[in-house]
């Protein structure tokens, strides 16, 4: 459902009217719609825990638990300038990491997992970030724009661990626990873009958010480059890179949940503008 609601938008926004682009060196800073759909290559590093009151917190790192290698996910971006220097923008990418290990524990804590021995450790860490941002450019002439902005991060994250073996020195013994959050977090941004050669330009942007407010308390810092090439005036393909630091505490009821993580990894896309 999620990947046709994004393939959806994305045809939707590509049916919408064309817009004549202006006199910059590359079309990119004039286009009205532009849209990216490809592939990134992300990966988790860092660590989490869940703790009941009372208990003593135990972090767990993604490399204990297999799950620090990249995956290959889907990659959905959209901008539209609604005016000469106003722009608003949507992308979506994320991270589904499973793994499975057998392995000595001297402690694995986890919510209502209290497990030690040689075990058998399933692990399911989906991370979904859907960011929507407006912006302004402060400067914008043939050649470059620079700009500012506010927007949000949903972070849509669900971690499920299953523990089977010796538990305890029990043989046979089954443990398992499960979160699923949804958090938007409100953020602030700096964008810029360059055109190198009327085919060949460079972009790039950097985000902060670090608030306590309700049941959250932390900040996400994000950054992104693309250096995209216009095969034609309206369709390109492009390479970058994606980066987000996510230090995030979550208190629901009795239950404490942090996160601690690194999502990090290329991307590859092609582009229709217009």
């Amino acid at each position: 459902m999620k990947f046709r609601l994004l393939a959806l938008l994305f045809a939707s926004i590509l049916s919408g009217s064309v817009f004549a682009a202006g006199s910059s060196v590359n079309p990119m800073l004039d286009d009205k719609f532009t849209f990216r759909l490809g592939a990134t290559w992300l990966k988790a590093d860092g660590n989490f825990s869940s703790t009941r009151d009372g208990e003593p917190t135990d972090k767990i790192s993604t490399g204990d638990l297999g799950v620090d290698d990249s995956e290959t996910n889907l990659y959905v971006g959209a901008r539209w300038r609604f005016a000469e220097r106003w722009r608003l923008s949507f992308n979506y990418f994320g991270l589904d990491a499973d793994s499975n290990i057998n392995q000595n524990f001297d402690e694995l804590d986890f919510g209502d997992i209290d497990a030690s021995g040689f075990l058998a450790v399933d692990t399911k860490l989906n991370t979904d970030f859907y960011v929507a941002q407006v912006g302004y450019s402060l400067l914008k002439n043939e050649r470059a724009e620079l700009g500012i902005g506010v927007g949000v991060h949903v972070v849509q994250f669900e971690t499920k661990l299953k523990v089977s073996g010796g538990i305890n020195n029990v043989s046979g013994s089954v443990q398992s626990d499960s979160i699923d959050y949804t958090v938007p977090l409100p953020n602030i941004l700096g964008y810029g873009a360059y055109a190198i050669t009327p085919k060949l330009s460079l972009e790039g942007g950097v985000g902060y958010f670090g608030l306590d407010y309700n049941d959250y308390d932390g900040k996400l810092v994000t950054a992104v480059a693309s250096l995209e090439y216009r095969l034609t005036d309206h369709f390109g393909v492009g390479i970058g890179y994606n980066y987000v630091n996510m230090d995030l505490t979550i208190n629901k009821s009795s239950r404490k949940d942090k996160y601690d993580l690194d999502y990090k990894g290329p991307v590859a896309y092609i582009s229709a503008s217009f």
